[in-house]
């Protein structure tokens, strides 16, 4: 991977046009955002990182956030990038947050692509009540467990080959039977050149791929895209040198609407519960 980030910082930039003059952060996006459905096209995780990241900082001590959701407004192309968050609703228990990312196009004007809300509640101590009866996901391995079709020629390039993945085999289910994917995943590369991604923005630089882990759908045969991402955290994740664990399912109808539903891991167990929302199509 010969890029060193998925995004590379270029500076603020106060819009007048916006009304407040509040400023942007700038952004170039590398190649290793890029969409496995076109390199010119980022896939979702890198923007919806970004957009945690921004909303993350104005999320004030003895809070953390407990939901997120990132709607894609269209394609997010591969061009200069700028970002900014607000909060809508403050308060000391309970917070909204918002951001929304802007691409450039050829015009070098700046159109919306993606908008994401985050609640922010108040901390306290509830050890003596927590609870989660989520599956355990197996400890990602050395040994590659059975990789989806949808990998096979898609492995190396943009957004895949920047991360590294680690499927686990389901021994429970009988030979030739289907079921939620299982599958470790963590990114080779830090979000923005120089920094040390916080351990949320860790998660929200890979879970959108939720969407591709569950795959069981022939790319040679359908298209497959999610319009937005929604994660519950009810604790904090703590990834581990940057692993975070999914097990996925892809639900499908009869009408071309779906949905992408996942428990996500750290080394600990699950912490969060996450779905998409998919637009499924015949080629």
């Amino acid at each position: 991977m010969d890029s060193e980030a998925f995004f590379r910082p270029a500076g603020v930039l106060v819009d007048s046009g916006n009304g407040d003059g509040q400023a942007y952060e700038v952004f170039d996006p590398t190649p290793a955002t890029a969409s496995v459905w076109a390199t010119t096209m980022q896939h979702g995780a890198p923007p919806a990182a970004l957009l945690v990241r921004a909303m993350e900082a104005l999320v004030s001590e003895g809070s953390r956030i407990s939901r997120v959701t990132v709607d894609l407004l269209g394609v997010v192309p591969i061009t200069r990038t700028r970002v900014r968050a607000r909060v809508v609703r403050p308060g000391r228990t309970i917070c909204l947050v918002a951001a929304e990312m802007d691409c450039q196009g050829e015009d070098g004007s700046y159109r919306t692509v993606a908008k994401a809300q985050a609640w922010a509640l108040a901390t306290s101590d509830t050890t003596e009540f927590a609870r989660d009866l989520s599956h355990a996901l197996p400890p990602a391995a050395d040994a590659q467990g059975s990789v989806p079709d949808f990998f096979a020629h898609l492995k190396d390039q943009g957004f895949l080959g920047a991360c590294e993945w680690r499927f686990v085999d389901r021994p429970d289910l009988p030979d030739g039977a289907d079921g939620p994917r299982q599958c470790w995943i963590r990114a080779r590369i830090p979000l923005v050149d120089g920094e040390r991604p916080s351990p949320l923005v860790q998660v929200f630089s890979v879970i959108d791929a939720a969407n591709g882990v569950a795959a069981y759908l022939d790319p040679t045969r359908v298209t497959w895209m999610n319009l937005d991402m929604t994660v519950h955290l009810h604790r904090s994740p703590q990834p581990v040198d940057g692993w975070v664990g999914v097990i996925a399912d892809q639900l499908v109808g009869g009408e071309g609407i779906g949905t992408t539903a996942s428990r996500i891991h750290d080394a600990s167990g699950a912490f969060a519960v996450g779905a998409q929302t998919l637009l499924v199509a015949a080629r």
